[in-house]
């Protein structure tokens, strides 16, 4: 019985490993295919598609490909200007961190603190961003207010998503032997994991405003 038992939980530890490698490599063939620029939003789109699907439903017999390609060819517009979006701001912000390097000393605090306040804020929309896109049907300025909002709404599951990119980053620089297999994969397990909790939260208080509001 306990060979049984743990048997099954090494099979199941390494049917996931095969998974997050095959769904990792899946994304970068994708974003090549779309030349790199036009291809990581809607490769990212479709890996978070399938993401989520495991782990929503435990959906161990998800069509892997057949999900992630048509995914991707539904989505390779809308998810497109998602990428337009993240690449501008992004552009934008390393522009003026280059401007404030020449920022007379008696301004360069104050316009430092304001941008670094600015950089949080982006960057948790950042963390949201897709697990909304592929969990909600939105407009697409509600998805980048709708993703800074439940950041900042799910403040422990905010951190978990931060520190968990930053332990992950130091994995693979001590074993960059895992990035080509595991690195967006990864990731993306850990930001949708915490993001469907943070949505549970949220609805479930919904819920509750709405009873109550049903009671008076």
């Amino acid at each position: 019985m306990r060979s049984g038992w743990l048997e099954g939980r090494i099979y199941g530890i390494c049917e996931w490993i095969t998974r997050l490698a095959y769904v990792n490599i899946l994304w970068g063939l994708f974003t090549l295919v779309g030349a790199i620029f036009l291809g990581v939003a809607p490769a990212t789109v479709a890996l978070f598609t399938v993401v989520r699907k495991w782990l929503l439903f435990s959906d161990n017999d998800v069509p892997i490909f057949k999900t992630f390609f048509n995914t991707y060819k539904k989505e390779f517009l809308r998810a497109n200007k998602i990428g337009l979006f993240i690449g501008l701001v992004s552009y934008i912000l390393y522009i003026d961190f280059l401007y404030i390097a020449n920022v007379r000393e008696a301004f360069q605090l104050a316009f430092s603190v304001f941008l670094f306040v600015i950089l949080v804020f982006y960057a948790i929309t950042l963390l949201y961003i897709f697990p909304i896109y592929v969990h909600y049907e939105l407009r697409f300025l509600q998805y980048i207010k709708y993703s800074f909002f439940i950041g900042m709404a799910n403040p422990l599951m905010t951190l978990t998503m931060f520190l968990s990119i930053i332990l992950l980053t130091v994995l693979f620089i001590y074993i960059p032997g895992l990035i080509p297999f595991f690195s967006v994969s990864l990731v993306s397990v850990v930001l949708m994991w915490c993001a469907l909790r943070g949505f549970r939260k949220i609805e479930e208080k919904q819920n509750a405003i709405h009873r109550s509001n049903s009671k008076a």
